[in-house]
């Protein structure tokens, strides 16, 4: 990723700046590729906590112009056990980030990992993989199979969720920090 070599800097944390669309863009938009961090906290029998992480990287930031922000270097991925499943981007580099919108959340396509902050509880996520992400080596239909009884049927609600975004000298040209063509929407 463009962001590999470069230090990294949370920008949004949902539990501090708020769980809506407003926040997440005030801190997210003109700030570049991103990565996307959600966690999900479960309790497996007694007092045995497990957390899993599922997000997304988005090489073409958001910018709140509306349409999609297509890429084909964007993936998603997911924590099982102790260790992370990427999942790339499938079809083309159209609607990797489908809706860039400013009165919406995160939408890596329409279905593979979506947090729109327009449902009553802001903190639930939704995933199908298959159609714009791949399902993987564990042929999953969602993010959240991993996590099992609580993450089956493609919706959790998250406990928490952040933002990192590169470091960037003063002055220094962030790429994607606004607006992008989009050939591939309409």
């Amino acid at each position: 990723t463009q962001l590999q070599s470069r230090a990294l800097k949370p920008v949004y944390d949902a539990d501090i700046h708020g769980w809506n669309a407003q926040s997440f863009h005030d801190k997210v938009d003109g700030c570049g590729a991103s990565i996307v961090l959600g966690t999900v906290v479960t309790l497996k029998g007694g007092d045995d906590v497990k957390t899993y992480y599922v997000g997304g990287y988005n090489p073409k930031g958001w910018a709140s112009y509306g349409g999609a922000r297509p890429s084909v270097a964007a993936f998603l991925f997911y924590s099982s056990s102790s260790s992370y499943q990427k999942l790339q981007k499938v079809g083309g580099g159209g609607l990797a980030i489908s809706k860039d919108d400013p009165n919406y959340g995160i939408a890596f396509g329409p279905d593979g990992l979506v947090i729109s902050f327009v449902q009553e509880n802001k903190r639930l996520a939704t995933s199908k993989l298959g159609t714009y992400y791949e399902r993987g080596p564990d042929h999953f239909s969602s993010l959240f199979d991993a996590i099992g009884g609580s993450g089956g049927g493609g919706v959790v609600e998250l406990d928490g969720l952040k933002v990192y975004t590169g470091v960037y000298e003063n002055g220094e040209d962030i790429p994607y920090s606004g607006a992008v063509l989009d050939m591939t929407s309409g």
